[in-house]
């Protein structure tokens, strides 16, 4: 019945629900037309159980208020009524294009922005691949992503260290599992379902997290870390590793750049043209210096060729080193001794004051990941909200890397996917065009080389023209008031562009002022493809065509029908396989071997296992890893190189009561925020099952604070920051430390059937967490904004 059969009028198809990261394996229920249930699929790879959020699909689907045509605004956007118009498809997207090219003939392609909801915690992930084509394509290289609050740190600032992202976690092999900011029970269903077999089937588990939520209750090690100290935590542990020699030394001498030698002057590595004389025809001027502690001589690897003039037998990880030069003796030290003093130097005792956690359980939590290997780990949003987050990746990165276990059985895998064409059109924007990227030459290694930009500079961009106008938006979800902070910059950025397209499934407080609305389908209403599915070696290589299972409603089309029709608007139909949805689908599967065909045929889809491969940077000819150096970068030379730190040096977040004692005097609370496990970020509290389990925005806080404060559980409060407030109901957590509070963000939408009202955006009476957040100080890599470590204050009861 999981197959598309039916019985009289039900219908059971089988697919996965979009609506988060987890993408579970479910099966629909339908019945004349409307889908009534979703039920989980334990046939699928990612198919055991499903959340809250997928069970409340069908209100979703056929929800009162969901957008059903597209709507053209009549009225001045300082109206409160905007005059809402329906037109048809066809003059919408004519306006659409005649808007977009009017602005790139004038102006540039740069002068339209375009903004994406998260492919993790919406169905973006159906059609991100084909909104990025058309991004580029047209030549924008402005994107607003969130990906500097969400994915980039996992899946690009690993790369400073491993040349790729975090990888696979293999948590069915691993002997310790360390989550650090990440709560897979509220935000990856599937993972923690395997993290929890994992724990009972004898892997140690260890959770660095404020809160003692989700897995941190089965945790070994519990580290309530205090919000944006994570990587000093970090460089504590592995300090402790190094002190005790418990780490992979091999690993670290034979596939890192910690045998590299740093020159004392200048802080880069030192090369064979530093040394000047002759050098053998196989020796690069630009080749590193490694010290041969067995021959008490200097060896030379070429990171072009990945290859040793001679393989050194003893290759020094510590010391300093007198090396004669064209100029008289340089002196040296490894870069392993270089990080290795800079762990040792937050040694426990110290971090504690700084984190919070205890010495002794730094160091037993430390020594718990070297004891029970291979380690799998995965750091997510908890790490990546912070004005500090890069170096803080870099410090998680490499304290996984003092284990041996990257690509390990057991450890995290680079991931092997079925081959597929890459349709993203990467190739299709023009290198003078990425140059143009806003926040560029502040952050060159950052998201904006990827087009990726913060909603800080668009608004700049808009409001002041720096470093150029942005007059137009166009906005594929995402709700810019709610989902990031400087919330009135954005209503006055947003008031001002020349034209603004917003396509979503409801009318947000974003997309109230766009010029024209689009309608757009949820994932039960359109076609996807999706080739690999997180988790084991075999989810990894699962395809699975999911079926629409119903209808859309009304006029609503998916985001991937808009980018096709606008795209033959443009004339790049070319680029668009002539302008068929049907046949860009088909080139994506073609590397795979698959077909539509075949896939349509089997509707729970199709497996392509194969062994996994372990240590592939060991393998082939070129052997090592992507990174510049091609080996696990210690030292980061490319960071040095924009004037960052290339050892992951901790530095306070940028509000906190270290950093600003001045500002703690009157907000003496560190404030955090999470999800919570009924919500995907600012959607879904018009659904009535999910509101009525948390019919309210509530702010958590210790008891102790809580009595100092006059609050009682349950009491409305409003928390306050330098930057704004938002009310709340005060909710008791013993687990936190007093001085923690930790909020939650997304709240604006009513739900009609409880009689629960709306919250506004902003001003008097919201519930918008982000609009106390300081959006000035920022990450100086990524971008990154304080939204997880900040001051604030309760004041309460209201």
């Amino acid at each position: 019945m999981a197959d598309g059969s039916s019985t009289g009028k039900i219908e059971k198809k089988s697919g996965f629900c979009a609506l988060c990261r987890s993408r579970c394996g479910c099966i629909s229920v339908v019945e004349e037309g409307r889908l009534v249930a979703v039920e989980a699929d334990p046939a699928h790879p990612t198919g055991r159980s499903i959340c809250a959020k997928a069970r409340a699909a069908p209100e979703l689907v056929h929800h009162a208020e969901r957008l059903l045509y597209p709507l053209r605004r009549t009225r001045p956007k300082g109206d409160t009524d905007p005059g809402w118009q329906r037109v048809s498809w066809d003059e919408a997207l004519d306006t659409c294009a005649e808007s977009l090219r009017r602005v790139a003939a004038e102006s540039g392609p740069e002068a339209f922005a375009f903004g994406v909801t998260t492919p993790s915690g919406t169905a973006m992930s159906d059609h991100i691949h084909w909104v990025e084509r058309l991004i580029r394509a047209y030549g924008s290289p402005n994107t607003v992503y969130a990906t500097e609050i969400c994915n980039w740190h996992k899946d690009h600032a690993t790369a400073f260290t491993y040349g790729a992202g975090v990888g696979v976690p293999q948590w069915q092999d691993s002997g310790c599992i360390l989550l650090w900011g990440h709560n897979p029970s509220f935000s990856w269903l599937t993972n923690a379902t395997a993290v929890a077999a994992a724990k009972r089937r004898g892997a140690r588990l260890i959770v660095v997290d404020p809160r003692r939520v989700g897995l941190a209750a089965k945790a070994d090690h519990w580290l309530r870390v205090r919000p944006g100290s994570d990587g000093a935590l970090a460089l504590a542990m592995a300090g402790v590793l190094i002190e005790a020699g418990a780490y992979d030394s091999g690993f670290i001498a034979e596939w890192s750049n910690g045998p590299f030698l740093v020159r004392d002057d200048s802080g880069r590595f030192l090369t064979a043209g530093d040394l000047g004389g002759d050098l053998a025809p196989d020796i690069a001027p630009e080749s590193h210096v490694v010290w041969d502690s067995a021959t008490d001589k200097p060896c030379f690897f070429d990171s072009g060729r990945r290859a040793y003039d001679r393989q050194p037998r003893e290759p020094a990880l510590s010391g300093r080193f007198e090396v004669q030069a064209a100029n008289g003796p340089l002196s040296c030290r490894p870069a392993f001794a270089l990080y290795a003093e800079l762990c040792q130097a937050h040694d426990p005792a110290r971090v504690a004051e700084i984190t919070g956690v205890a010495a002794e359980d730094i160091v037993a939590a430390a020594l718990t990941l070297w004891r029970n290997r291979p380690v799998s780990y995965y750091a997510w949003s908890g790490v990546g909200q912070h004005t500090n987050a890069t170096q803080t990746d870099r410090a998680i990165s490499l304290l996984y890397a003092l284990t041996g276990s990257y690509d390990a059985v057991g450890g995290n895998m680079v991931a092997e996917r079925l081959p597929t064409a890459d349709v993203a059109g990467r190739d299709l924007i023009s290198d003078a065009q990425k140059a143009k990227a806003l926040g560029l030459d502040e952050r060159p290694l950052g998201p904006p080389r990827d087009g990726w930009v913060t909603s800080r500079d668009l608004y700049r961009a808009i409001l002041e023209a720096v470093p150029y106008q942005v007059r137009g938006l166009f906005g594929f979800g995402g709700n810019l008031l709610l989902s990031q902070p400087g919330g009135e910059t954005a209503e006055a950025a947003l008031r001002s562009l020349e034209f603004h397209i917003h396509a979503d499934l409801f009318m947000t407080p974003s997309a109230s002022y766009a010029d024209l609305v689009l309608p757009v389908t949820t994932p039960w209403e359109h076609e996807a493809l999706r080739i690999g599915f997180d988790g084991d070696a075999a989810a990894l290589r699962h395809a699975q065509l999911r079926q629409a299972v119903v209808p859309p409603r009304g006029e609503a089309r998916s985001d991937s029908w808009i980018v096709f029709e606008l795209a033959k608007r443009l004339g790049l139909a070319e680029v668009f396989f002539g302008g068929s949805l049907e046949a860009g689908t088909r080139a994506i599967l073609a590397p795979s071997g698959l077909s539509l065909e075949e896939l349509r045929a089997a509707p729970r889809g199709i497996a392509k296992t194969a062994p996994p491969r372990t240590r592939k940077y060991a393998a082939g000819g070129r052997p090592g890893f992507a990174t510049p150096s091609g080996r696990v970068e210690v030292y980061s030379q490319a960071l040095l190189d924009i004037g960052q730190a290339p050892l992951p040096e901790y530095v306070e977040p940028a509000v906190s009561p270290r950093s600003r004692p001045d500002l703690a005097k009157n907000f003496p609370l560190v404030l955090t925020s999470a999800k919570s496990t009924l919500f995907c970020h600012g959607q879904h509290r018009n659904l009535p099952s999910l509101r009525a389990r948390q019919p309210d925005p509530r702010v958590e806080l210790h008891p102790t604070a809580a009595a100092a404060r006059g609050v009682a559980d349950g009491d409305w409060v409003r928390v306050t920051t330098p930057r704004g407030g938002m009310r709340a109901r005060a909710c008791f957590n013993a687990s936190l430390d007093p001085a923690v509070v930790c909020a939650q963000h997304g709240w604006w939408q009513a739900c009609d059937e409880l009689d629960l009202p709306a919250f506004p955006a902003l001003g008097k009476g919201t519930a918008n967490y982000n609009a106390m957040i300081d959006n000035s100080c920022n990450d100086p890599i990524s971008g990154s904004i304080a939204l997880r470590s900040s001051l604030c204050e309760i004041e309460g009861p209201i």
